[in-house]
């Protein structure tokens, strides 16, 4: 904040000359109407200096730097000889030229990322003009009246209106065709009424353009290989009365050269005759005989060396099909679908050689990848439990392992960590670590008993996912050790929507180390010791990983006397509720999963700040294999490999819009539900799989497991629940050319929908008016964009709190003390 209040402190005009004027302001008027909304900055030549919150930080930053600073340290002496001087009686020479290189790198690290001040040049304001101009034109307002006025707004400051009178709008009177080839007539005709341009319609050269792709797309996918963009044309009269305009698509012949004269050829569908695989090209052996051939569903692959691919999982990558009618987009689909092979080069070669007969012989050049890549990454992490870590991953890939583009990763990953609860009591910094090894197997296909083709036919990219992984952790919680397998398919039925299928996805988790309960769960520990203090005047151990059999034998032996409920109900309750919770947290538990998940993404490319994306999943553990296991506890659970099998059902749903209000300023909202429901042999849901609440990525004003459930102001150090809802709303916006700013709402909880003993009423989920408990926090975030990752440091204020006391729960620690820092890597979302 201070740092906020000095840059606007600055002289915005610092460094704006004598006779010079910073552009402060550009305003357009359409019709003596002023226009808010911002379309028109694309067309201007000259913008105002960015700004956030109307506030030009960009300008302040640059302003903190001096462009003329001195280039060496022999200028810098002799433009700053006093100054110097007075060093000289304290530093040394060396110290000195310290103190010019720190303060040139600061001064060059502000010059470079603010931005200097616009100057206002005429010139630039009337080019402007001319493109408002010619935009009105290509809207059909051939009428339009642009003109431009600058005014003084304070000194050395000027603004511009640029004013816009549209005057009437031309439209199509009528459409008529010149097409000399008849196939092209017949093709057109066939197809009119897809049309873009139409009678009564606006006179707008964007549709023009998008009935031009329209008729390429058209005759260049019913099998016209030779139409191009300079096959045809639109022509109009003169105007008419009335504002209309008459449309005349004309596309003569192909014209073509033959032994030096003009000769006019009707288009014609072109058929393909064979096509042709070249399964290892390079540039080496360009121009060599093949070595090895095979013909399989009439298309012919070669090798320069011995085949080493098969082709009948090959071809599900190629579109383009012998004895068929040429299409421009069966090419576009084959190099698509080969590059998301992972086995050849991204440069995908498909050329097509006219025959005598006029039919099409088509050659595809597929460059293969290296077989085998070893990369290695080395990373920090960081998060309330693990406050720093330092992260190394080595992988090796392999490339079309079975000579079907089939992927094979195999991972090995390791981190030493600062934990925030060191149960080791060691002295060290690093005094924990985790060890992750993994497996995975991708095939380009579905692998399934029955044929699957049918219903995800291959345009759809289906893949098949084997995964394997095992870890490990040490001195993290309970030392949880995870076994995970499973196996899935992937496909995607249109270019905005994806699924996935998970056929089994089955989690062996056991915990390594539950003598560290007591010391991870505190809370727990000090409701015993409390309650064994006023029954007994004695504490319990204060050791409580070494003595955790003794402290855990106390609390059974408690229970296991039925006079104690008697005599101290109100402690019963307590050491049951801590006993049971005892007992779900340190469960080991066998998770077979089968899950279906939907997403839906608009978003059409990576510059793409307008778009939707939602996201369902549905899953089910337990279901069948607790159907089919013989085996079972004292407990009447089922059991699978000695542990229960965990059964229960969860649904999710994620809903994220993104905005571009302007320029690099977004207006992102976010919201997200889940519920988990145990049933049959569980009642509860394992910790790994229940909803936590806070944290860098949601809410920002907690800390992950700290907010929740409800609004039971609960003690415990990890909180979970059953049922989630977050809601986010963040808008982004620059303020120098790498460093970006976000103010940001997030709001949300978790409930208990079981209906447990172990929660209060205020934290489960009862009707719609428990959501009254929903938390609420705010803050403002910096981020600082190195092109490759995003830096993130968000602050987070705490501004509801539905645990504090009713009629004093908001603002109540709204505070820089209370607050919640939060260091991430990319968005949040």
């Amino acid at each position: 904040m201070l740092i906020l209040t000095y840059l606007t402190s600055c002289n915005s005009i610092k460094y704006v000359q004598e006779n010079e004027n910073l552009l402060k302001k550009n305003t357009v008027y359409i019709n003596d109407k002023k226009e808010r909304k911002g379309d028109f900055d694309k067309f201007l030549i000259q913008k105002p200096n960015q700004n956030a919150l109307g506030i030009p930080l960009s300008l302040y930053f640059y302003n903190l730097g001096n462009p003329d600073f001195e280039k060496s340290y022999e200028e810098w002496v002799a433009n700053n000889a006093k100054k110097h001087n007075s060093y000289k009686r304290i530093f040394s020479q060396k110290q000195t030229k310290v103190i010019y290189n720190t303060n040139q790198g600061f001064n060059n690290w502000f010059i470079s990322k603010g931005q200097s001040p616009i100057i206002y040049e005429p010139s630039k304001a009337k080019k402007s003009t001319k493109y408002l101009t010619n935009y009105y034109h290509s809207k059909g307002f051939f009428d339009a009246e642009i003109t431009f006025d600058s005014k003084q707004l304070k000194e050395k400051e000027i603004g511009i209106d640029y004013k816009i009178t549209t005057n009437k709008q031309y439209y199509i009177d009528s459409i008529s065709t010149e097409i000399e080839s008849p196939v092209l007539d017949s093709i057109y005709k066939l197809h009119q009424d897809m049309s873009i341009i139409k009678k009564g319609k606006a006179f707008v050269f964007d549709d023009f353009d998008q009935e031009e792709n329209r008729l390429i797309t058209l005759f260049r996918n019913s099998g016209i290989y030779y139409f191009t963009r300079n096959s045809m044309g639109f022509w109009t009269d003169s105007i008419k009365g009335d504002y209309n305009k008459d449309v005349l698509i004309k596309i003569p012949d192909r014209i073509l050269m033959v032994n030096d004269s003009v000769k006019k050829s009707s288009y014609k569908v072109r058929n393909i005759t064979s096509v042709n695989i070249i399964t290892d090209f390079s540039i080496k052996n360009r121009g060599l005989k093949y070595k090895d051939s095979i013909k399989y569903n009439g298309y012919n692959f070669y090798s320069y060396g011995k085949m080493k691919v098969k082709p009948k999982h090959l071809v599900n990558a190629i579109f383009i099909k012998p004895n068929n009618y040429f299409k421009e987009a069966e090419r576009s689909l084959t190099r698509n679908h080969i590059r998301k092979l992972n086995t050849f080069t991204s440069s995908v070669d498909i050329n097509y050689t006219e025959n005598y007969d006029e039919s099409l012989d088509v050659d595809i050049y597929l460059t293969p990848l290296k077989k085998f890549a070893l990369t290695f990454d080395l990373d920090a992490t960081t998060s309330n439990i693990k406050p720093f870590g330092i992260l190394g991953k080595t992988s090796l890939l392999g490339r079309n392992i079975f000579n079907g583009s089939e992927t094979l990763e195999l991972s090995f990953q390791g981190a030493f960590l600062n934990v925030s609860n060191d149960a080791s009591n060691s002295s060290k910094f690093f005094n924990a670590w985790e060890m992750i090894s993994s497996a995975s197997l991708k095939f380009p296909r579905i692998l399934f008993p029955i044929n699957t083709s049918s219903i995800i036919p291959k345009h759809m990219i289906p893949k098949t996912n084997m995964n394997m992984s095992v870890s490990f952790q040490k001195n993290i919680g309970l030392d949880r050790q995870t076994i995970t397998g499973g196996m899935g398919y992937t496909w995607k039925s249109s270019k905005a929507t994806g699924h996935r299928f998970d056929l089994i996805n089955l989690q062996y988790i056991k915990n390594q180390n539950t003598n560290n309960y007591f010391f991870i769960y505190d809370s727990e520990y000090q409701k015993l010791n409390n309650i064994y203090i006023d029954i007994t005047g004695n504490e319990l151990p204060e050791n409580k990983v070494e003595n955790y059999n003794a402290i855990n034998n106390e609390m059974v032996n408690f229970l296991a006397d039925s006079d104690n409920q008697d005599n101290y109900p109100e402690d019963y309750d307590t050491v049951s509720d801590v006993s049971e919770r005892q007992d779900i947290l340190t469960e080991d538990v066998m998770v077979p999963v089968f899950s279906y998940s939907f997403v839906y993404n608009s978003r059409k490319n990576v510059n793409d700040n307008n778009f939707s994306y939602f996201t369902t999943r549905f899953v089910s553990a337990g279901l069948i294999s607790t159907a089919i296991a013989t085996n079972e506890n004292i407990l009447g659970q089922k059991l699978m490999f000695g542990l229960p099998i965990a059964q229960y059902f969860k649904i999710e749903f994620e809903y994220k819009k993104y905005w571009e209000l302007r320029k690099d300023n977004i207006l992102i909202f976010r919201t997200f539900v889940g519920a988990a429901i145990p049933y049959g042999n569980s009642t509860n849901i394992p910790f790994s799989r229940s909803y936590s609440a806070g944290g860098s990525n949601e809410i920002r004003a907690w800390r992950t497991f700290d907010l929740g459930p409800g609004a039971q102001l609960n003690t415990l150090e990890f909180n979970v629940a059953t049922f989630k809802l977050v809601s986010n709303l963040e808008y982004r916006f620059r303020l120098t050319s790498k460093i970006h700013s976000a103010l940001f709402i997030d709001a949300g909880n978790i409930w208990d929908i079981t209906d447990s003993n172990l929660y209060e009423d205020a934290a489960k989920l009862i009707n719609f008016s428990s959501l009254k408990n929903t938390a609420i926090g705010s803050g403002i975030g910096i981020r600082y964009d190195f092109g490759f990752l995003v830096f993130r440091f968000d602050v987070g204020f705490k501004t509801y709190e539905p645990y504090l006391p009713i009629n004093n729960k908001w603002f109540v620690n709204y505070n820089f003390g209370n607050a919640v820092y939060n260091i991430g890597i990319n968005y949040p979302f």
